[in-house]
């Protein structure tokens, strides 16, 4: 499997955190999805991911399917949130798409960042970019960190 487009600071947290000794990385949907790791900064807490808008997931007037865009997103988040505090899962994710994403744009951008933590709820935000960073939706999710059975 082909690691290469996932940050080295990436790959050795979640090699941390395997417990049956198969890592697998990239998740089936991200590989589908053909993502790729664009920016890593860990001091900002924030994580870039651009994704191709692909033919198959145009909705029958030919915008990108809302669902897939939220599928990015969380291909987006979901990686960060892994490298804030694992393990968590998402509790809820609020998308507000602000734009179609016609198939004349040939990819997006998302930018996820950790807005906060609260108790066991880890905030984060995430914006759908064009190319030429008109912003496409927005992005809301709240993860919960689960306790450690030992």
């Amino acid at each position: 499997m082909d690691f290469s487009s996932f940050p080295p600071e990436f790959i050795e947290h979640m090699t941390q955190l395997m417990t049956n000794g198969q890592l697998q990385l990239p998740p089936p949907i991200f590989a589908d999805m053909a993502g790729e790791f664009v920016d890593l900064d860990m001091a900002a807490k924030t994580l870039t991911v651009r994704f191709p808008v692909q033919a198959r997931y145009q909705n029958p007037m030919g915008y990108m399917q809302g669902g897939m865009i939220a599928a990015a997103i969380d291909n987006t988040i979901g990686p960060l949130s892994f490298m804030v505090a694992a393990p968590n899962v998402t509790k809820t994710m609020e998308v507000t798409y602000l734009r179609p994403i016609p198939a004349s744009v040939a990819e997006i951008t998302v930018v996820a960042a950790f807005e906060a933590q609260r108790e066991r709820e880890l905030i984060f935000v995430a914006d759908v970019l064009r190319g030429d960073g008109t912003k496409l939706a927005t992005a809301r999710s709240v993860n919960v960190l689960l306790k450690r059975v030992i």
